[in-house]
């Protein structure tokens, strides 16, 4: 009977967690009608504490076969958003990376943030702003544009006046492991910074024929609509334009796959790849594919949440670290089996270890700022 309470309590806590499984959501369906039934049957009774664990004991018994380990997690988060994108960085692209290098120099290598800084806005001249110890108010002026920190996470950027400038003038925002920020360009157009991620952008777009901004790491962006001057996002594996649509990109040098996801109106990847909403282009080593996704799982981050759809313990760790500051070492084979699941980005990162392991793929132990991860048994 413990048995039969311990398997019905890991249930209950799934799914008050968030992460319960579709079998589990039916086991506990089936508990419920037993229970309904067994009350309909009997609607005088009352149960002694043993007559209720003989009776809980029966109706478990009936409904929770024993079942191979659960090795998936799912869970439905509803999110609204236009257009996505992602992009990763990816390999097979060695030329075409090259001549985007050529034409578009990228950041220069800049010390990353610690976490307790969060965020640095780099200005023109080199001047490094800590956005986390400025207050609110106007920070400075770049280039006919007034600079001003709306709140504790947000950077807007307006035209003082609209005259063109003879060159652009760029800045860079960059933020630190467990952090992200929103900025509001020149042109009104919105990004979402993520963590350790830096956005390299002119100050004004005045007299531009395009909108040109350079990503390193994973923004989300809300293109203010110009048909004459086309927004585009260049990393150094690819280059997407747009007219004025909502799209997420990804960027990350070590990964070695690259996807693109539309959610409304058309981008263009590249030059060459044209997608229609509800599309993922998928590039790696062997080419290129394109496929039907669920678009609203992958801004998750965006709205304060780890999207793992089909991820191995191995990639959720990269996620974790760059989350939460933390490194990963593997000891023992870990399955390379695939996890289903939304989690809050506000929990502990042990609050999230401890429903990874509830997977039965991995144990964690955290020590300092390193977490191992241990083969299960």
């Amino acid at each position: 009977m413990k048995e039969v309470n311990k398997e019905l309590l890991g249930i209950l806590k799934r799914i008050d967690a968030g992460i319960a499984s579709e079998e589990d959501l039916r086991r506990y369906n089936q508990w419920c009608e037993a229970q309904q039934e067994h009350s309909r049957s009997n609607p005088q009774e009352v149960l002694d504490p043993l007559r209720k664990n003989r009776l809980l004991e029966t109706i478990v018994g009936k409904t929770f076969e024993k079942k191979d380990p659960m090795i998936r997690i799912r869970t439905t988060v509803t999110i609204a958003a236009s257009l996505l994108c992602i992009i990763a960085a990816g390999l097979w692209l060695y030329q075409r990376n090259n001549t985007i290098r050529a034409n578009n120099p990228i950041i220069a290598q800049v010390k990353t943030p610690s976490i307790q800084e969060g965020t640095v806005l780099i200005m023109d001249n080199g001047d490094q702003i800590d956005l986390e110890k400025q207050e609110q108010g106007l920070i400075g002026e770049e280039t006919n544009s007034k600079i001003s920190k709306n709140n504790d996470s947000s950077l807007v950027y307006s035209n003082a006046v609209s005259t063109a400038s003879k060159s652009p003038v760029f800045n860079t925002l960059i933020t630190a492991r467990g952090h992200q920020y929103q900025l509001t360009l020149a042109d009104g157009t919105k990004v979402w910074l993520n963590a350790a991620s830096s956005l390299r952008f002119p100050v004004n777009f005045a007299g531009q024929k395009q909108r040109k901004v350079i990503l390193e790491g994973e923004a989300y962006f809300e293109v203010a609509k110009n048909p004459s001057v086309p927004f585009v996002v260049v990393t150094d594996k690819q280059e997407i334009k747009v007219l004025g649509t909502h799209f997420n990109v990804k960027s990350d040098q070590n990964a070695s796959s690259s996807a693109t996801t539309l959610l409304e109106g058309s981008v263009i990847v590249n030059n060459t790849v044209k997608l229609v909403p509800g599309e993922q282009l998928l590039a790696n080593s062997s080419g290129l594919s394109k496929r039907k996704v669920n678009v609203e799982d992958v801004i998750a981050w965006k709205n304060g949440f780890f999207n793992f759809e089909g991820k191995q313990i191995s990639e959720i760790m990269d996620e974790l670290g760059r989350w939460y500051d933390v490194e990963s070492r593997y000891v023992g084979t870990i399955p390379k089996d695939k996890v289903d699941a939304t989690i809050s980005r506000k929990k502990r990162v042990e609050e999230v270890l401890d429903l990874l392991e509830m997977t039965g793929l991995a144990t964690f132990t955290k020590h300092g700022n390193t977490i191992t991860v241990t083969q299960p048994k």
